[in-house]
């Protein structure tokens, strides 16, 4: 006997049907979104790493939709990444708008490769990664053939190549000594597991590390160099005057190392940089400061010496000049010495650098806190350091003449200064505008390419030159 029909049962299939539609859909539409927010977020990341700077290259935005059609045409997109590493102080010797005269003449250059020495590659595009970097956009050859590895090799010699061109001829003299390019590329391949905006970020890493892995071996070739110079004894001090211009007198000189004429190394701010970063900064500092003391001939009594040092090898610094600088020099002592050493320095571990600094004026040595200007946040622990001298930042000293901004902080400094009974220096000064703005403020001590250009010896000063 059949079972009586239960008039609910297609209901409830009908009912247990779309439940499991509305799941479904429900499951898709989650899937959707998590794509969508994947998406976004590639974006988002994508952006963050990409910035149309001042060099008025196309960003992101512009030439996404040519690199999407590329991939989908060849299936294939070439990335070309260029570094600007740089070495030395560049803004404090050419001052802030160096970096973006350099960055506009890379722009340039890239530019007007296009079609000539990229012919083998056409340039599709190309944009501003961050404030030292540019990425090139390659499409594949002509011929259709694929991208080979010896096209990019030979793009990235030809990029190379213009560039260290560029930074030798096209910029200030010295620009080409303190930066070094360096060039990695990369193919992007399409791939159906990644967004386009992943898939691109991934090209741009891998050619990033290529550039990367040569920087890295440009400064182990830097740093051989370095234990070269200094297992060699190849240290050459030079020295510059500081001036009273109130008395007329020779304050003191300062003293910097540079390596040997024909190294990479050759030039004081590119040897100090190299060694701040190196295992060996500790041996460098040691060998500059008796290449300095042992080279001094001719010091008077009353004048000081200045050399530079780094804060953590303080402590080792003062114990060597207090054993060995006097058999150097019989006309040192401790209270002629003045250990100069940057502001910034100041911040390492605050406490134990104060007390350092404390015990090493006690052994009889001075101090001087370079580079005032730029770490204005720091001036609660300089005054706490009790130096003798503070030397003003050279960007202050290069804007000092005609810019009433940079004349209230010279000013400023000077109270400061005053306030805690430093000496305050002047330091780079390298034309009579920039010398008379800081005097006629009440700046009395000077050092720079005005006053005496750095010399192996002790230079001569004339003062009537300086209008004195």
């Amino acid at each position: 006997m059949q079972p009586p029909d239960d008039p609910t049962a297609g209901a409830r299939a009908r009912g247990s049907g779309d439940a499991a539609a509305e799941s479904e859909g429900e499951q898709r539409a989650a899937e959707r979104l998590a794509a969508e927010d994947m998406a976004r977020q590639a974006k988002a990341n994508l952006k963050s790493l990409v910035s149309d700077d001042s060099s008025s290259l196309p960003s992101l935005g512009a030439i996404a939709d040519d690199i999407r059609l590329q991939l989908a045409d060849s299936g294939e997109v070439a990335i070309l990444y260029v570094r600007l590493k740089r070495y030395g102080r560049l803004e404090r010797i050419f001052g802030w708008q160096i970096v973006a005269d350099i960055l506009a003449a890379i722009a340039r250059n890239l530019s007007e490769m296009v079609g000539g020495t990229l012919r083998a590659l056409d340039v599709l595009a190309d944009f501003t990664l961050s404030d030292n970097a540019f990425v090139v956009v390659l499409s594949p050859p002509r011929s259709g053939q694929p991208i080979s590895p010896e096209d990019l090799l030979m793009v990235r010699r030809r990029v190379y190549e213009r560039l260290q061109g560029t930074l030798l001829n096209d910029l200030a003299p010295g620009v080409y000594d303190r930066v070094h390019p360096f060039v990695g590329a990369a193919v992007i391949y399409e791939d159906d597991a990644l967004t386009f905006e992943q898939n691109l970020q991934k090209g741009v890493a891998l050619a990033m590390q290529a550039a990367e892995r040569d920087a890295k071996g440009y400064d182990a070739e830097l740093e051989t160099t370095l234990a070269e110079v200094l297992a060699g004894d190849d240290l050459e001090a030079l020295f510059q005057p500081i001036v009273d211009v109130r008395r007329k007198g020779v304050v003191g000189y300062h003293a910097a190392a540079r390596g040997p004429f024909y190294s990479p190394l050759r030039l004081p701010d590119v040897l100090a940089d190299v060694a701040r970063r190196s295992p060996l900064l500790g041996t460098f500092g040691v060998a500059a400061r008796q290449a300095a003391v042992a080279r001094a001939n001719g010091l008077m009594p009353e004048e000081l010496l200045f050399v530079n040092c780094v804060a953590n090898e303080l402590p080792n610094a003062a114990i060597v000049a207090l054993s060995e600088f006097y058999s150097l020099n019989t006309t040192l002592v401790p209270q002629h010495v003045v250990f100069d050493l940057a502001a910034a320095d100041l911040t390492a571990n605050a406490a134990s650098t104060l007390r350092v600094l404390g015990n090493v004026r006690e052994m009889g040595f001075q101090l001087c806190i370079a580079d005032l200007g730029a770490e204005f946040t720091v001036l609660d622990l300089i005054g706490r350091a009790q130096p003798e001298f503070l030397s003003i930042d050279p960007l202050l000293v290069a804007g000092s003449a005609g810019d009433p901004t940079m004349i209230d902080s010279v000013q400023f400094l000077l109270r400061f200064s005053a306030r805690i009974g430093a000496q305050l220096i002047a330091t780079e000064v390298s034309d009579e505008e920039q010398f008379e703005a800081l005097r006629g403020v009440g700046v009395e001590l000077f050092r720079g390419e005005l006053v005496a250009r750095p010399d192996t010896r002790l230079p001569k000063v004339s003062f009537a030159k300086l209008g004195l």
